[in-house]
This record gives structure tokens, sequence and C-alpha cells, in this order.
């Protein structure tokens, strides 16, 4: 069983508050002055935006709470409009465009993430998709494991109760998870190839890294990934990345003794029970 569990949401957020407002519909909390509590999970709502704090394990210390993770309850944005629920870990590999410090990565929860996402393709309102993404924006000063679990991706779906409902209940269902996590590189925002890898077998994903983000890669941010992460391996999505990019990234891991797998490795090797 995964310890204490902080989910934070913000008022400055639709989405976080449908999420946190489901929450509280789909369990027997206790009010406290500072947060709301059932079983190993604690509710805390605040005021400014996510992705810009800093401080927060300082703060949630301060309010006597001591997560093993933290879940940031929040909206997706994205042009195309496409309904999504999705989750992901925070970070810079390049600058600080959206919050956090420039070229730092936060503790990623490779387990929770799987679990958080296999919940939700199990259950959840027809018409949305089920998905990782890369990793970024802040907040990035981070020791303790945390995720963003995220409604997308625009105003009618941020308030959307049964996307709330279904992000709340894959969030109290979260199992302790422990397989095997592989770091991403390659493919777009939303990761394709590793998103089918997370679903369809025994792996779990660390920090991921699209191909527009690639050019801000190199040895430091990689090591820094892995560590992070808890990596035992990687995949490439090859055909996404350029040839100098690939050797740059593999030059890399091998530097670190992190191993490259392609996807049928992954599948033979971490096949899922039947």
């Amino acid at each position: 069983m995964i310890g204490e569990i902080v989910v934070i949401a913000t008022r400055t957020d639709p989405a976080s508050i449908n999420i946190a407002e489901r929450l509280l519909d789909g369990a027997d909390w206790d009010d406290g002055r500072i947060c709301s509590r059932f079983k190993n999970y604690r509710l805390v709502v605040l005021s400014e935006k996510l992705i810009t704090l800093r401080g927060i394990e300082e703060r949630l210390q301060g309010m006597g709470l001591s997560p093993e993770l933290i879940v940031f309850a929040s909206r997706h944005q994205a042009k195309d409009g496409t309904p999504r629920l999705c989750g992901h870990f925070s970070g810079n590999c390049g600058d600080a465009v959206m919050g956090g410090s420039p070229r730092e990565l936060a503790v990623a929860a490779p387990g929770a993430l799987k679990s958080f996402i296999l919940n939700l393709a199990d259950d959840h309102p027809e018409g949305f998709e089920i998905t990782v993404e890369a990793t970024h924006h802040g907040p990035t000063d981070l020791s303790t494991p945390s995720f963003f679990a995220e409604i997308g991706s625009t105003e009618p779906e941020w308030s959307n109760p049964d996307a709330g409902k279904a992000v709340a209940r894959s969030i109290l269902e979260l199992e302790d998870l422990h397989p095997p996590a592989f770091l991403g590189f390659g493919g777009g925002h939303y990761v394709n190839r590793q998103n089918r890898l997370l679903i369809d077998t025994k792996i779990a994903l660390g920090h991921l890294f699209s191909n527009y983000q690639a050019h801000d890669l190199d040895l430091s941010i990689v090591e820094e990934a892995a560590r992070k992460s808890g990596a035992v391996g990687a995949y490439l999505d090859r055909k996404s990345l350029r040839s100098a990019e690939k050797r740059m990234i593999s030059a890399a891991l091998d530097e670190i003794g992190i191993k490259m797998m392609n996807e049928r490795e992954i599948r033979e090797l971490y096949p899922i029970d039947l």
C-alpha cells in the first residue's frame, strides 16, 4: 500500500476543482482545518497555479503532511480540442517556459502513473482518449514522487462531471505497483507508441521526451531522468528522431548503463499475464 498520498488542487483551474469535488463526493472524507482526509489520502486546495508552485514540499510539511506521493489535479489544454484524460510528470529539459526551473526534472512516480492510466483505461466516459504525455512544465523542485492527473482539452471537458469522476476514481484506486520503469524518447507530445507499451505490457514509464524536446537533451538531462525515474531501460521511437539525436541519446544511455530496447523486445520480455 502506498503511504500518505496528497492530492493538490487549485481554485484557479475549473478542471482541478471538478476533480476535487468528485473526490469529495466519492468517499467519506474528514474535513480538517487545513486539508480533507480519507484513509491514506489528503486533499489540499490552494489558490495558486500549480505549474508555478515553488517549495510545495516545505508547505506540506508545515501542514503536518509527509506524503509518499503527490498528485496534482489539473486541466489539460490543447488546440486540437480532443477530449482527453491524461497524466504526466513535470520537468523542463530546456528553458522554464511554464513554471519550474530550467533543466530540472521532478522525481517521477512510474508505478503510480501506470496504475492511474490503467484505471482510466478500464472505465472512462465515452469519447475521451486516455494517454500519457511527455514531461513538461513545473513544478520541478520536488523530491517526492509526483504526477499530474488531468482533464482535457477545452472548457466543456474541464467541468464535465463524468470526466471529473473518472479521474477522481482513478486516483482513489491507485495501486502500489512496482513495475520496471523505462525512459521514453521521441514521438509527439502524446508519445503514442510509449502509451501503448504502458497499457499493453508490464512496464511503467518514467520521464518521457517527445521529438520536439530532443534538441534540449544531453548526458546530464538523460542521467537525471534515469535517476529520478528509477529507470532500468529505455525506449526510442526511432522513426521520429533525427540521426544525430538518436546517436546522442544512445551514447548517453550507454554512458549511464541504461539498456535500450525496441518494441518487440519489450513485448516479449514483459508480456501481460493472461
